[in-house]
């Protein structure tokens, strides 16, 4: 059989986990590993080192050693992220097609997306290894926050990769349902998710089997790889007074430092002072080798971490802002990210939300299991012996489920067998007996969402000219039509232009078919040294084995970006704003900003600037052969719809003439299908060691 498997794909480590035999599990190389290190290393020989091996290469061959690339996955080159990033990495980063990124080692040039690519290989390897079988489809994880370029570049690494990505998952959403699935419960979450590379802060509702996200909000440039780096550069100070040698000078002396500027910074998170030694950091004069000696308190890496903190809880009052809420009116706070093992973290997270934060599942698998159990949901890897035919469900107001089979299962959904993780935390089982319903993905009206299908921008060879919006400053005088909009035809589908869709309250009574059902999360279980989960009154609580059924996770999302266009004088006219509920489509009337203008371009943008230069660019739609008329006479409809995933469709559709250009955008460096097979089948020329 084939499996389906939920993976993790974090900017420092990579986790890839499945539910087998009734347990859902991160899955662990021969070496008893399960953490992957998101590091690709390109050898003299053509071939390709991936994780653990890869990153000790970073210190014999940092220019041809790529880590850290998620940060820069979907952005254009000149934004100030990447500008910045090229400071930072010793690997050489250059400009490539559509302002995208490339990576050049050794030679050749590589996409972000075929870096990535690259680590769910291996992924794709140990998971392939662990369960003796074939795997095909996953569900892949990324920030809240990532904005479409992302979470679409994210989804082309998968397929180079050789994976049918039945979804794309918002991170916090996959360690609630890691939280919550099955437990029937009803309360007020935040997930707290620091991680390697990007911060969210994400407030779902639990409503027994319902898992809406209210609010999200985050930075996708704050993580743990900032706190190393501000180890290494104070170890580069330490470096210099004593040897009299600039390690900024000599990639492979930096590499050095921060590699072993991690190392200290595990160190104390679980001691109160930490010393290390790096051999050979540099060659000096004579060919004498320059060894290194550095040592740091506790309280020196908190001093550290704080302004990484201010930053964090910044974003948490604009998403409790946005969701209306105090910090003390949440229920519970679920750490998630390596940063979090930090205790200066939790510390700090404890304070601000008035409550000791649950830490009792590893806070760098509880991403990939919940994605390992929404995996299992949408798709049919479990054992065919298992499955059961069932009568198609129907869910109230408009959400509807594509799935109709039923699985029994026996199984403690979150234990693992009984050995020591390479973290240090110890494991125990305690079984459960539940039914387990498989559904596709919930999506609410499917029809407004795939009626059309996603074309390439039509491409015209003149300048493009900008078009007016009445939503939006004008800095020429308007014309009479730009205030009163004449009707559009009766036989036209956009007649009428509704807000955007807003999610109705889902009927809990009758999307559950049962109470509260056993926890998922073994209360015995801790994280190893450090771990605060023996004496947290908010850890989970044991529940004795139970046997019932309950309904299938409904997975209710947001936006977490703004969606906008551009209009005259560079301003945006903002069609769906941030922390609008997903799948919804919203469509604006536009009208012509010159006289006898036959060409319009639509370009998209997210972001909350009000200039559209501020946001990212996303893409265009072109739309040619509108009929010459006075300024603001022809009129334009606009439609956004975004999917389950946070994809956008955007569309350009001229009423008085059914002219129609409709469109997924453009990504941002790898734009076409068939890029993305080339790219494919040059990974499987090389090989993967």
């Amino acid at each position: 059989m084939s499996y389906a498997v939920g993976i993790d794909l974090g900017t420092t480590y990579t986790v890839v986990a499945c539910v087998k035999d009734g347990e859902a599990q991160a899955l662990e190389n021969e070496a008893g590993e399960y953490l992957i290190p998101s590091v690709v290393s390109f050898l003299p020989s053509g071939e390709v080192q991936v994780g653990h091996a890869a990153k000790q290469r970073r210190l014999l061959d940092p220019k041809s050693t790529i880590y850290s690339i998620k940060r820069l996955i979907g952005r254009a080159w000149n934004s100030a992220d990447v500008q910045e990033a090229c400071k930072r990495f010793p690997f050489e980063l250059r400009e490539g097609p559509g302002q995208g990124s490339l990576v050049v080692a050794r030679g050749e040039s590589y996409t972000l997306p075929e870096i990535s690519a690259y680590v769910l290989r291996k992924a794709l390897a140990t998971a392939t290894q662990a369960l003796q079988g074939p795997v095909t489809r996953a569900v892949i994880t990324v920030p809240a926050n990532f904005n479409d370029l992302q979470r679409a570049a994210t989804k082309v690494a998968g397929r180079v990769a050789g994976l049918d990505v039945v979804q794309i998952l918002n991170e916090p959403t996959a360690a609630a349902l890691a939280y919550g699935y099955g437990r029937g419960t009803d309360e007020r979450i935040a997930i707290f998710d620091f991680g390697g590379g990007t911060f969210d802060i994400t407030i779902l509702n639990l409503s027994g089997n319902v898992f809406e996200v209210i609010a999200t909000a985050g930075n996708t440039f704050l993580g743990g790889d900032d706190l190393d780096w501000s180890i290494s550069e104070r170890m580069a100070e330490a470096f210099l007074r004593q040897h009299r040698y600039d390690p900024h000078t000599d990639p492979t002396a930096m590499e050095r430092l921060r590699i072993a500027a991690e190392t200290l910074k595990i160190k104390l998170s679980s001691q109160s002072n930490g010393f290390i030694e790096v051999a050979d950091v540099a060659t000096g004069a004579g060919g004498r080798a320059m060894h290194f000696a550095y040592s740091m308190a506790r309280h020196e890496l908190n001093l550290l971490v704080d302004p990484m903190l201010d930053s964090a809880f910044e974003v948490c009052e604009r998403a409790l802002s946005a969701a209306n809420l105090t910090p003390t009116l949440l229920d519970q706070v679920i750490l998630v990210g390596g940063t979090t093992r930090i205790p200066r973290v939790r510390e700090r997270v404890t304070d601000y939300f008035s409550r000791v934060p649950l830490d009792s599942v590893h806070a760098e698998e509880v991403v990939a299991l919940g994605a390992a159990i929404q995996a299992m949901n949408i798709t049919d890897s479990v054992a065919p012996s298992y499955l059961e035919d069932k009568s198609e469900e129907s869910l109230p107001a408009t959400s509807v489920l594509a799935g109709n089979q039923r699985a029994s299962l026996d199984f403690p959904l979150l234990s693992r067998a009984s050995t020591q993780r390479s973290m240090g935390d110890p494991i125990s089982e305690s079984p459960y007996t539940m039914h387990v319903d498989l559904p596709n993905v919930v999506t609410r009206n499917p029809a407004q969402i795939s009626a059309a299908p996603t074309l390439e921008p039509l491409r015209i060879p003149t300048p493009p000219i900008p078009f007016h919006s009445p939503h939006a400053p004008d800095p020429l005088p308007p014309p009479s039509s730009a205030f009163g909009l004449p009707s559009l035809p009766a036989l036209s589908p956009l007649s009428s232009v509704p807000p955007p869709l807003r999610r109705s309250s889902p009927n809990v009574a009758a999307l559950l078919a049962s109470p509260s059902i056993a926890p998922l999360l073994d209360p015995s279980r801790g994280r190893g040294e450090g771990s605060s989960a023996a004496g947290n009154p908010n850890s989970f609580l044991p529940f004795a084995p139970i046997d019932t059924s309950h309904s299938r996770p409904v997975l209710l999302d947001v936006t977490p970006l703004s969606l906008c266009v551009e209009t005259v004088g560079g301003y945006c006219d903002v069609l769906v704003a941030k922390n609008t509920p997903v799948p919804c489509e919203q469509t604006r009337i536009f009208v012509t900003a010159q006289t006898n203008q036959t060409t319009v371009r639509v370009r998209v943008a997210q972001g909350e600037s009000k200039y559209f230069e501020d946001n990212t660019h996303l893409g265009e739609v072109h739309l040619v052969g509108l009929p010459q008329a006075l300024r603001g006479e022809v009129t334009i409809a606009v439609t956004f719809s975004i999917d389950a995933e946070g994809i956008i469709h955007v569309r350009a559709y001229d009423p008085s003439t059914g002219n129609e250009a409709q469109a997924r955008l453009q990504l941002i460096g790898l734009s076409t299908e068939q890029e993305a097979n080339h790219l494919r089948s040059r990974q499987e020329l090389q090989t993967l060691v």
